[in-house]
C-alpha cells in the first residue's frame, strides 16, 4: 500500500469536474481516493477498469473495455432502487501512472451522456 496524489478530470457534454493534488491510497492496483464527500475505487488490470463511486445515498459501478459494452447498476440506497447502467467503452488507455477512458453511459436504455474520465498519479 502506498499513499498517492491524484490529479482527474470529468469531462461530459455538461460538465467539466477537475480535481489536482487530492491525496489517495493505491493497493494492489486499487485507487482510492475521496472527492466532495464521495469514495471513488478504481481498479485497472492489464485492459479492463473497474470504477465504483459511493457515499451514503448512492452506489454505482462501472467497468470498462475497449470497444465493448457492459451493463452494470446504479443504486440509490434510501430507496432501495437499482437503475441499470450500461457503458460503451470508446477508448481506454492504461499506463503506470495514468489511465483515460472514453464512454457513452446509457442509464435504463436511454442515452445519458458521453464522458472523458483522465486520472493521473503519483508517489506523495
Amino acid at each position: 500500500m502506498s499513499k498517492v496524489i491524484i490529479n482527474h478530470n470529468i469531462k461530459s457534454t455538461k460538465e467539466n469536474d477537475v480535481l489536482k493534488g487530492k491525496k489517495g491510497i493505491l493497493k494492489d492496483n486499487t485507487i482510492t481516493y475521496n472527492h466532495k464527500g464521495v469514495i471513488i475505487k478504481i481498479t485497472f488490470l492489464n485492459n479492463k477498469v473497474f470504477f465504483e463511486r459511493e457515499n451514503k445515498d448512492m452506489k454505482i459501478y462501472l467497468e470498462f473495455e475497449k470497444n465493448k459494452s457492459i451493463i452494470t447498476k446504479y443504486v440509490i440506497k434510501d430507496l432501495g432502487i437499482e437503475l441499470k447502467l450500461e457503458s460503451i467503452t470508446k477508448e481506454l488507455v492504461i499506463n503506470d501512472n495514468n489511465i483515460i477512458i472514453e464512454y457513452d453511459l446509457y442509464m435504463n436504455g436511454e442515452f445519458s451522456d458521453r464522458f472523458k474520465y483522465e486520472l493521473e498519479w503519483r508517489d506523495l
